[in-house]
């Protein structure tokens, strides 16, 4: 691919990646913004609408972290990577083809195998293919921009459409089609990882123990990683919850059409893809750690507005947007920084451990725990928990060491693994 200076492989890679990961969020988010559809056909209490959400957290948990190892060990990003968005796309339609309850959710959980490991793949390579100067900014962009874009704005938008006009059964099948066109995409323009130049920045590490072990446990030593998968844990339980019940809150509170609801949800979706970009941005230049800080305090604002904001429509849809910007947290300690606390040969997995802790503690125990206070007391309760977590993770944030190469000092060995050195480690 020719060289310009506006399209690069890396920008072309930037956006199959930043594609593959919004492909992931649409279907994901498939099931909440059609939720006001499934509900009444197969009458859903609030427990089993959180455990549709926990059940492919489990999955995505488990493949996630066994299959971005896979990918780290055996350096076959792409192949893992292609295979597993087919499989995903496939599977995306199985959950039109639900009769019950049950089948719902075990297609839902197959969902979740295939789906595990695209993110972490996906930002493993971004981090080794971008300069260092831009990582934090690349990285952002691909857990972002896809997402809000495809997963935000437009799937509500479309897949409420569909389902309006087809039944949401219709909505299903149609949502595997993007990821079966980005595969090819993939699979014709995206060279393997290990055909990187020889020019490619290596991702470096902050851990003072990175060189002494070559074992993947070593990385736990990481302060950072440790404080980010808790962040993780308890961010996305603040993102899957208030996700999982907001259409259910808006329609039979508030008293919103499904469409609406869609429409709402569509256009406050571009407030994440702004954050996504803008937080990695600012992380770059002022560092991760105050960045993170306030991205997860915007968090709070998101629950409040649901509870409290029940006036126009675009008054409502002025406190989603700026609530959303909280979701600019996510590529800071999903990515950035688990990949710049460890070697570089163990960084999808440690993006992979944080996603996994995002989904255990997030999506399994979250929902799960929502779904059972929203029985007990009434459906505010999953956006006061997730009000709870957003402040959690804001204070806990303060504790992380500065991870951006322009804020901290160089690294004092570096023919570490990982470390800053003149010749990049292969991947």
């Amino acid at each position: 691919m020719a060289r310009s200076r506006f399209w690069n492989y890396e920008v072309a890679l930037l956006i199959m990646m930043s594609a593959a990961n919004g492909v992931v969020a649409m279907d994901r988010l498939a099931l909440n913004v059609l939720s006001p559809y499934i509900i009444p056909e197969f009458r859903l209490s609030n427990t089993q609408l959180g455990l549709l959400a926990s059940g492919i957290s489990i999955t995505i948990a488990i493949s996630g972290y066994f299959l971005a190892s896979l990918a780290d060990s055996t350096r076959r990003r792409k192949t893992i990577l292609l295979i597993t968005l087919v499989l995903f796309s496939i599977f995306s339609a199985f959950s039109g083809l639900a009769a019950s309850f049950a089948v719902l959710l075990a297609a839902r959980m197959l969902l979740g195998l295939a789906e595990g490991p695209i993110c972490a793949i996906g930002q493993s390579i971004v981090a080794i293919e971008s300069p260092e100067e831009r990582r934090g900014f690349n990285m952002g962009v691909m857990q972002n921009l896809g997402a809000a874009v495809l997963g935000m704005t437009l799937g509500p938008i479309l897949l409420t459409q569909i389902a309006g006009a087809a039944g949401w059964r219709m909505a299903f099948f149609a949502s595997c089609v993007p990821g079966l066109i980005l595969a090819a995409c993939i699979y014709i323009w995206v060279r393997p990882i290990s055909e990187a130049p020889p020019g490619a920045a290596p991702v470096r590490s902050v851990s003072p123990d990175a060189g002494k072990e070559e074992g993947v446990l070593s990385i736990f030593r990481s302060k950072n990683l440790n404080l980010c998968l808790v962040i993780a844990g308890l961010f996305s339980a603040w993102l899957i919850v208030i996700g999982a019940f907001l259409p259910r809150y808006l329609n039979e509170v508030n008293g919103m059409k499904p469409t609406d609801i869609g429409l709402l949800i569509g256009l406050s979706g571009p407030s994440m893809a702004v954050s996504g970009i803008l937080a990695p941005w600012l992380s770059d230049r002022i560092g991760r750690r105050p960045v993170l800080a306030m991205m997860t305090a915007f968090g709070v604002v998101m629950p409040l507005a649901v509870l409290y904001v029940h006036g126009p429509f675009l008054i409502l849809l002025l406190a989603l947007f700026i609530g959303g910007l909280g979701g600019g947290a996510g590529p800071l300690y999903v990515a950035i920084i688990p990949a710049e606390a460890v070697p570089r040969r163990h960084v999808a997995t440690a993006v992979a451990l944080s996603l996994a802790s995002g989904e255990i503690v997030g999506g399994v125990i979250g929902p799960a725990v929502a779904g059972w206070a929203a029985d007990l007391v009434g459906l505010a309760a999953p956006f006061w928990i997730g009000l709870g977590c957003a402040a959690v993770c804001a204070v806990l944030s303060l504790f992380l060491d500065e991870t951006a190469p322009r804020k901290r000092k160089p690294a004092v060995a570096p023919d570490a693994p990982g470390m800053a050195t003149d010749v990049p480690l292969p991947s």
